[in-house]
């Protein structure tokens, strides 16, 4: 029943079976289970080393994340300039790209920010400069630009930038040229991306017709009235228009608010903004009224809103623009001299939208002055506090065929007081004067009485129109009327 087996057959199958339980080579076993490192550039390791030393930045930039200081910085700038300071920031890594912003101060009169991509290798792919300061060696000590004296032409660039939430970069640079004591400044505003292969692109501007552009504005009828500001409802503005100048604006969203059509006369669009921050102070809310002929900006005015400065605030309300084309509008002037003294001058303004869309003003309706130190008692307590004996503050000014400053006028001397209103002209004349009170002893009133007006204030609201009505001061229990030539109502 079995068959039998050759002994050679048997022998070989024994042989085969005790050479395959041997061990595999030791050779073979280790090549299984081996990790092999990539081996890695010293130029790449330190490359790393220098980004995880940089402090790491947030849209939108410039923001409250500092630059650092660093000492070795030749290998990414390059070795052809030496540097007093270069501080530096980085932003995350997308797409095997590092964006880098080096701020390098050159000399004590030259200073360059540049934004630099780099690779995952720590190669450069590309650089731009994106913000500067460069002023003539002579004037680097100087706080303010002097104009030469001859026509030697003195130069001075600033530059400056903001990168968005969007990742587009604003390089703004002004250029301002001195010759014998006149100024040329020129301004430019471009748009920058950083393209997927780490080159740095301009991006151009918006194609779209101004039809098209103004059908983002939701239109309104008149009279209209802008008195509020709500940007969560509105429709943003692409900062790539070509229909907003944002050369000399702040980065801070601008949305459409409203489209007027001022008969044949011109377009009107409403931009609005929520409260900004600018360095002479706080900005309110702001609504700005922008004319338009034949898709062309003409003119612009602030209807809402208003600038707090150091000293100075001026709010703007109760716009309504009408059928007539004209924009009434309610402005308000605070000024505070210290923390005892502040005033204010109302102005209800009427202007008007020329055909062609120019703005001008057509008049005041009316102008009332007021301050709650405007009482007897409280002014002569505050005047003896003053170190001078003779005390001048511009108040406000009335348009009318002349250009007239209402001011005021303190005498104070031990227990000689004496304060007076002036107007004065252009010129400095005194058109008029009214005493408010006199509690003079020994000296004469003619005596103490201001000959001109000093530390005159200059007017900045040259547009406001011509006042058709008096003006009014609020004194305790009485009102004082100026007439529109500058003449005390008695």
């Amino acid at each position: 029943m079995f068959r039998a087996i050759p002994i050679v057959c048997f022998i070989w199958l024994i042989l085969q079976s005790s050479c395959n339980n041997q061990p595999k080579p030791a050779v073979i076993i280790e090549h299984k289970n081996i990790n092999i490192e990539q081996i890695v550039p010293d130029s790449v390791t330190k490359y790393y080393d220098f980004l995880n030393g940089l402090t790491q930045l947030k849209l939108p930039y410039p923001n409250a994340y500092d630059l650092k200081e660093i000492k070795e910085y030749a290998h990414y700038l390059g070795i052809d300039t030496t540097y007093q300071e270069v501080r530096a920031g980085r932003f995350a890594t997308m797409n095997g790209l590092t964006p880098v912003i080096f701020q390098c101060e050159i000399s004590d009169y030259e200073r360059r920010t540049w934004l630099v991509i780099f690779n995952d290798n720590g190669i450069e792919k590309s650089r731009l400069q994106i913000a500067a300061d460069v002023r003539p060696a002579e004037e680097a000590e100087a706080e303010e630009p002097t104009a030469v004296k001859d026509t030697t032409s003195t130069q001075f660039t600033s530059e400056w930038y903001y990168i968005g939430l969007d990742s587009v970069i604003e390089v703004r640079a002004r250029h301002s040229t001195y010759v014998a004591g006149s100024q040329k400044v020129n301004t430019t505003l471009r748009f920058y991306r950083i393209t997927s292969k780490g080159t740095i692109k301009e991006v151009s501007r918006d194609k779209e017709t101004f039809e098209k552009y103004a059908t983002h504005f939701p239109a309104r009828q008149l009279p209209a009235t802008v008195d509020t500001v709500n940007t969560v409802v509105l429709k943003p503005v692409s900062r790539l228009t070509p229909y907003y100048d944002f050369r000399e604006e702040s980065q801070d969203p601008l949305y459409a608010l409203g489209k007027l059509e001022i008969g044949n006369r011109a377009t009107a669009l409403l931009y609005a903004r929520d409260t900004i921050y600018l360095d002479e102070g706080l900005n309110y809310p702001e609504v700005k009224l922008i004319t338009y002929k034949k898709g062309k900006e003409v003119d612009k005015i602030v209807v809402y809103g208003g600038t707090l400065g150091e000293h100075t605030e001026t709010i703007y309300r109760k716009c309504v623009v009408d059928k007539d084309a004209s924009i009434n509008l309610q402005e308000e002037d605070s000024r505070v001299i210290d923390s005892s003294f502040r005033f204010k001058t109302v102005y209800n303004m009427q202007y008007e939208i020329l055909p062609g869309g120019k703005i001008i003003g057509r008049q005041a309706t009316s102008i009332v002055h007021s301050s709650k130190l405007y009482n007897e008692k409280a002014l002569i307590k505050y005047f003896k506090g003053q170190k001078s004996s003779h005390t001048y503050i511009s108040l406000f000014n009335i348009r009318a065929k002349d250009n007239i400053l209402v001011g005021l006028h303190a005498y104070h001397k031990g227990e000689e007081t004496y304060l007076e209103f002036l107007t004065v002209n252009r010129d400095n004349k005194i058109i008029d004067r009214y005493t408010v009170y006199d509690h003079l002893k020994k000296q004469k009133a003619a005596d103490v009485k201001a000959k001109k007006m000093e530390d005159i204030v200059d007017d900045y609201h040259d547009r406001r129109g011509r006042l058709t009505c008096d003006a009014i001061i609020r004194l305790t229990g009485r009102e004082l009327h100026i007439t529109p030539g500058g003449k005390f109502v008695k």
